[in-house]
């Protein structure tokens, strides 16, 4: 059984590097989930930000939220633990 796992591109932006892990783990997170490979979830954990945050995140690089049911749940089960 032959599995092959397409390549991805990520590019970290010099001012994200020279602001350290946090300025990287969003523009990693943003990336991610702009190419649906990560649920809002997933990127907001990896940005290390609120539900509320990462919305305004994406709003102000203008990527368009990718939703549905399980992401209604995930976002519901954070809500009710307190992220």
């Amino acid at each position: 059984m032959n599995t092959f796992i397409q390549p991805i591109n990520l590019q970290i932006s010099p001012d994200s590097l020279s602001q350290g892990e946090s300025a990287i783990r969003q523009e990693l997170a943003i990336q991610l989930y702009a190419q649906n490979i990560f649920t809002f979830a997933q990127a907001r954990h990896l940005a290390n930000l609120s539900v509320w945050e990462f919305q305004q995140v994406l709003g102000k690089h203008k990527i368009e939220r990718h939703y549905n049911e399980a992401d209604l749940a995930q976002d519901i089960e954070a809500i009710n633990a307190g992220f």
